[in-house]
């Protein structure tokens, strides 16, 4: 439930609240692919880029071939515009191409 509320948040341009709920997500379940993504992306929008790092470093530990090209695979039923989101923040977290 944190993760959809991360979720519908980011969608909404609220990015501190999104990385609050994707925090509290991933603190449940620490190795939630999905939670910690949007906490990276989240982080990243609300300029909070040291959480954001760090987020995508977990990301990678528990997915190192996760990259923005096959991000579609992870989120594929995402609305474009808020893939875009994700991807945006994805980036400026540092997640590879």
């Amino acid at each position: 439930m944190q993760a959809a509320m991360a979720s519908a948040h980011l969608a909404a341009g609220r990015y501190e609240e999104a990385l609050s709920w994707a925090m509290m997500a991933t603190r449940v379940r620490p190795d939630h692919l999905y939670g910690l993504c949007l906490a990276a992306a989240s982080g990243a929008l609300a300029g909070r880029i040291e959480e954001a790092r760090k987020a995508v470093t977990k990301l990678r530990q528990i997915d190192p071939g996760l990259r923005l090209s096959n991000l579609k695979d992870v989120i594929s039923y995402l609305r474009p515009q808020d893939f875009a989101k994700w991807a945006e923040g994805l980036r400026k977290a540092g997640l590879p191409e």
